[in-house]
């Protein structure tokens, strides 16, 4: 696993996710769909206000990860 911020472009070590009950589904079937479909590469859990995107959680299959560990 790694964690990258992406305005300072460093990793993290642990971070805190607070999702509502709707959001952990959306990020549920969003998961799903990175594992069952390679093409996927990644996807974005975001939330917009009044047009303007407040946050964003980007997730994705890294597979040099994978090999690595």
């Amino acid at each position: 696993m790694k964690i990258l911020d992406y305005e300072t472009n460093k990793t993290l070590n642990d971070v805190a996710i607070f999702l509502t009950q709707d959001e952990a589904a959306e990020l549920a079937v969003f998961l799903n769909r990175l594992v069952d479909k390679p093409q996927i590469h990644k996807v974005y859990l975001s939330e917009i206000v009044k047009n303007r995107l407040e946050r964003e959680l980007t997730v994705s299959i890294d597979c040099g990860l994978a090999q690595a560990a």
